[in-house]
């Protein structure tokens, strides 16, 4: 696909999201493309700030809640024995996690039984990184890069450094590959913190961080993911097919995908610690993270 890496940037927004209400988010993230085309980069952007649920005139009855809240449970629980079954996990992480899955589920559940606008939400949410997902394949990219408006960086210069040297070191991969750049939930309450703890280093960067290789491969939340361009396919492919309703979380659609019975399995890297700060869960401040 071309002598450098061809990179697609999508911005997951809504017209009324606070994190962009000036579009300050949107402005970051063209600083963080003009950032990459200085260093040889291809760069294709798009600002996903449209509300296709809404559009659609579909509406969420008792039985969507219903099944919405089944299928999570469901994918939760695959996700708690394909973690727990993995080398480095451990009963105390597992301990921890539990309680903090089980509060999660919980207010989930609540609110799809009781107030559909959380699944119109997460309905819209789905639409968007769909969006990108297939903008992105279409487009040819070796990499999709996706970030959601709450996600913090540091200065667009070094932050483009760093996933240059990342894109570098992988290459043009024709393969399913994902790479975790944000600091998110904590991984004590994720319940991998052994499994990431107990990973190798494969690649120091300039900022500080490391690329680790993680394995079995483990996601975070979807705050700033960035997709080989096997995996942006094969992502898009599962939420086509899997339907927006029952409506499920992207980072449970992920997580649902990761687990997946495949020949060849997917490679996942985490860069440690992340270049993004997921601002909704660390405070909601508009300062930068300082990589």
């Amino acid at each position: 696909m071309g002598n450098t890496p061809k990179i697609f940037i999508g911005l997951v927004t809504h017209p009324h999201s606070r994190f962009n209400s000036e579009g300050q988010s949107s402005q970051r993230i063209n600083e963080l493309a003009n950032s990459l085309s200085q260093l040889g980069i291809n760069v294709v952007t798009l600002i996903s700030d449209r509300n296709d649920f809404q559009s659609s005139g579909r509406v969420i009855g008792i039985g969507d809640r219903v099944r919405s809240a089944s299928k999570q449970v469901h994918i939760e629980k695959a996700w708690d024995e394909y973690v727990w079954e993995s080398p480095g996990s451990d009963f105390l992480t597992r301990k921890r996690g539990a309680i903090f899955f089980i509060g999660m589920f919980v207010k989930r559940a609540i609110s799809y039984l009781f107030n559909s606008r959380s699944l119109a939400r997460l309905a819209n949410i789905d639409l968007s990184h769909l969006r990108v997902l297939k903008e992105g394949v279409a487009s040819g990219a070796d990499w999709v890069l996706i970030i959601e408006d709450d996600a913090q960086f540091a200065d667009p210069v070094r932050t483009a450094g760093v996933l240059g040297t990342v894109l570098e070191f992988l290459g043009h991969p024709a393969r399913s590959i994902f790479i975790n750049l944000s600091e998110s939930i904590n991984t004590v309450e994720l319940k991998v913190d052994g499994i990431v703890s107990g990973c190798n280093s494969v690649l120091a960067l300039t900022n500080g961080s490391e690329l680790l290789e993680i394995s079995p491969a483990i996601s975070n939340t979807v705050c700033a993911n960035i997709y080989s361009f096997d995996f942006a396919s094969e992502f898009a492919s599962a939420i086509e097919v899997q339907g927006i309703l029952p409506s499920v979380p992207i980072d449970w659609r992920l997580n649902q995908l990761i687990m997946e019975d495949r020949e060849t399995p997917v490679e996942c890297y985490w860069v440690k610690p992340g270049l993004f700060l997921q601002g909704s869960m660390h405070g909601d401040t508009n300062s930068e993270r300082q990589s």
